[in-house]
């Protein structure tokens, strides 16, 4: 611009930074204080590197393989540049594997979003500036321009966006940190769903939220829920991070009403019967609530002893042994006395008068199983007797075995409270509890855990847990007394008020590595941690402001464009390499002459802030990644003095640094 009047000179980072914070600004454009790496903006100069120089290179060879192997060179050219980045690995930053294996992630989730054997760039880390009439120079650096061969041009820019949080999937378990791309995962509506998309990991601000039945999860602070607020007889469903559920969460304390924000509990599970049960699930149930841990024989009331023992015969295949015992009576599942032990039901001929329990197929009982049991038998084969707990294979059968295991446990250890209009279950073994609290959220069901201590003079000091529940949508006893008792006492209020999973609080706790993932459901949820929480995917569309200060960026870059080409841009395409989304804007010459009115006033503004002195900060939930804590009053900061010889005001904008 040699020769012509200039008064000043912005890039649209530097205009962000000001929209977002004047203080921030100042800290980067004039005080130019120096901040330290971040592993997740170096990944992106990296990708970008790759994903500009694999157009150098013929298009047949434009593949996720070739790009991969031009990652390793990107990033050690970088490193020898700018040496100090070795520094982001250290004792506590991540592991150089693993993070260039998040470089190689990223990379392959843009071959998921174009075809660049098919794609031909007009131009590639362009860099553009124009001069306004109001002597602004506008400039900056475009990471693709494609121009189509009726001159339509496409403004191309690449954005990209607790580990340990275990995540039930229709097998069992897996936590953020294992679960991989193409895993399934249980979405809220209890069906399996396929993982989509995985993030990098994330050192953010982290939040517990913690929900009234107990159960909490740890989420960073831009993880979205979906929620529903009650606001004078009126709900509205809401998608909200985690810090906008501190937020509102406060505002509704603030009001007297801290039980008006929840998320909806999960449908029940809905997975397919298995045929590799050993022992049917009533009975076994049963046996876990009042079994004898030594063998298979079930303590029942002399009151249930007939109604327990047709069930017991509902449920087994062989005999059932009924005693009575000195307050009590217990029944025993035994064999089928016309089987052998492997199921066999011809014996071999007597001899000497005697008869013979020898079976007629003995000779092949070396390649079978044992299948004609006894219940001691089969507990003994399980590993159940002296450890009583629910096997994960039963936790994760069909919906209807589900429901059996638990009236098994129900019509033994479990109660019906007719004034509260719960149903309540009882036990001092931790692990079976935690499995009877498992198996209720597996079934729709939203459980209340307590504990208190459990004094007994004769055997040690325990817990004495305490479940309790209401029953929606199936009866949980087959015990015609427990039944009757409980059919239709529940109203549709209650029923109502059960599928609430009320959040209780959200606080502020140590930072730990995130991840997020994104699923295939419909609703975009996944549910999470022990309690079956159901999370809206995270990454799946940009936060409303991060758009909204990217779309201004690509706008910028349209408006300069139009003035160097007289073209406006037909498409501005921003490509989340974070999440796999592409969002794409159609502009026309109202909003480029909007966006130049706009950052004529940007400009206006940062002058008078540099002629006043005042480079006031503006706190926001972007606060948290800002690398000047330290100057920032906002954080108990102090703002350095500016430097002695600072420079006009019309210099004190110039970027050279590229976008």
């Amino acid at each position: 611009m040699d020769g012509v009047e200039v008064l000043g000179a912005i890039s649209p980072s530097r205009a962000g930074d000001f929209l977002a914070c004047p203080l921030l600004y100042r800290f980067r454009t004039i005080d130019r204080l120096p901040e330290p790496p971040s592993p997740d903006a170096v990944r992106g100069t990296v990708v970008h590197k790759v994903l500009e120089d694999l157009f150098d290179v013929p298009a047949a060879d434009r593949t996720p393989e070739r790009a991969g192997d031009m990652l390793v060179p990107a990033w050690e050219a970088l490193l020898e540049a700018e040496p100090g980045l070795a520094e982001m690995f250290g004792a506590e930053g991540p592991d150089l594997a693993a993070w260039l294996a998040s470089c190689r992630t990223v990379l392959d989730r843009y071959f998921d979003l174009e075809d660049p054997r098919r794609l031909e760039p007009a131009e590639r880390e362009l860099y553009v500036e124009a001069l306004l009439e109001s002597k602004l120079l506008l400039r900056g650096f475009v990471d693709r321009v494609d121009v189509a061969p009726d001159g339509r041009i496409r403004v191309v820019d690449y954005k990209g966006l607790a580990i340990d949080t275990p995540l039930p999937t229709p097998t069992g378990w897996t936590t953020m940190a294992e679960v991989e791309v193409g895993d399934q995962l249980i979405g809220s509506d209890g069906r399996p769903t396929t993982v989509t998309l995985k993030s990098s990991v994330h050192d953010r601000p982290c939040y517990r939220v913690t929900f009234r039945d107990g159960s909490s999860v740890v989420a960073d602070n831009v993880h979205l829920w979906r929620v529903t607020v009650t606001r004078r007889q009126e709900q509205t469903e809401q998608i909200m991070d985690t810090e906008g559920l501190l937020s509102e969460l406060t505002a509704l304390r603030d009001q007297g009403r801290p039980s008006s924000m929840w998320v909806t509990a999960a449908h029940a599970l809905e997975l397919t019967d298995r045929i590799d049960l050993p022992i049917p699930p009533w009975l076994l149930g049963a046996w876990l609530g009042d079994g004898d841990c030594r063998a298979g024989s079930l303590t029942v009331g002399r009151d249930d002893v007939h109604d327990m023992t047709v069930l017991v015969k509902d449920n087994w295949h062989g005999s059932a042994r009924v005693r009575e015992d000195s307050s009590a009576h217990r029944i025993t599942p035994g064999k089928r006395p016309d089987q052998c032990t492997y199921g066999h039901d011809e014996f071999k001929p007597p001899t000497s008068g005697h008869p013979s329990r020898r079976c007629a197929s003995e000779s092949r009982h070396a390649d079978q199983t044992q299948s004609n049991l006894s219940l001691t038998g089969l507990l003994r084969r399980e590993g159940l007797l002296h450890h009583k707990h629910i096997p994960l294979r039963y936790l994760r059968s069909g919906t209807h075995q589900r429901i059996e295991l638990l009236r098994g446990l129900m019509d033994t250890d479990g109660w019906w409270n007719k004034v509260r209009r719960r149903a309540g279950f009882t036990t001092t073994d931790d692990r079976l509890a935690a499995g009877v609290v498992e198996l209720l959220h597996t079934l729709g069901i939203n459980p209340c855990h307590f504990q208190k201590p459990y004094v007994n003079a004769v055997r040690d000091d325990r817990i004495w847990h305490v479940i309790e529940f209401t029953p929606t949508w199936f009866n949980p006893f087959s015990l015609p007394r427990k039944a009757n008792a409980c059919r239709g006492a529940t109203t549709p209020l209650q029923h109502a008020l059960a599928s609430r999973r009320v959040i209780a609080s959200v606080a502020r706790v140590p930072s730990v590595p995130t991840q997020c993932v994104s699923v295939d459901a419909a609703d975009a949820m996944y549910l999470c941690g022990t309690g079956f929480i159901p999370t809206h995917n995270t990454g799946k569309a940009p936060a409303e402001g991060y758009e909204a200060k990217a779309l201004f960026q690509m706008r910028f870059y349209a408006l300069v464009l139009w003035r160097l080409r007289g073209v406006v841009p037909s498409v501005l395409q921003l490509i989340y390499l974070g999440n796999g989304e592409i969002l794409r804007y159609e502009p026309d010459e109202d909003d480029l002459r909007a966006t130049e009115r706009k950052v004529e006033a940007v400009w206006r503004a940062i002058r008078l802030a540099h002629e006043s002195g005042d480079w006031r900060p503006s706190p926001s939930r972007l606060c948290d990644w800002c690398s000047f804590h330290q100057y920032c009053p906002t954080k108990g900061g102090t703002v350095p003095p500016l430097p002695e010889a600072v420079p006009p005001a019309a210099d004190a904008s110039v970027d050279e640094s590229s976008d």
